[in-house]
């Protein structure tokens, strides 16, 4: 099967093709107590804000994610076990 390239060119990630930006979403109930909330989701910067929360609130694992520190490194509670929390 041969797939002929018609949106990017050879060497070049797709990801290359768009500006992001960071981005919070939050849900809130008519009284205003927040039911979820994320923050620095990192979107395409021509998204809305809609697109925005439907991808944070519908798409993004919210607990069992192994944590990692920005250097790779695993996250570790006081025993010394792995950390885990929400989808970033």
């Amino acid at each position: 099967m041969k797939i002929t390239r018609r949106f990017t060119q050879p060497g070049q990630s797709a990801f290359d093709c768009f500006e992001y930006t960071s981005r919070s979403s939050v849900l809130r109930n008519p009284d205003g107590s927040v039911v979820f909330e994320l923050h620095d989701i990192e979107v395409p910067s021509h998204w809305s804000q809609m697109a925005t929360d439907i991808l944070a609130q519908k798409y993004f694992r919210k607990a069992g994610v192994p944590q990692f520190n920005a250097d790779g490194t695993p996250v570790l509670d006081e025993a010394g076990k792995q950390v885990y929390g929400g989808e970033s």
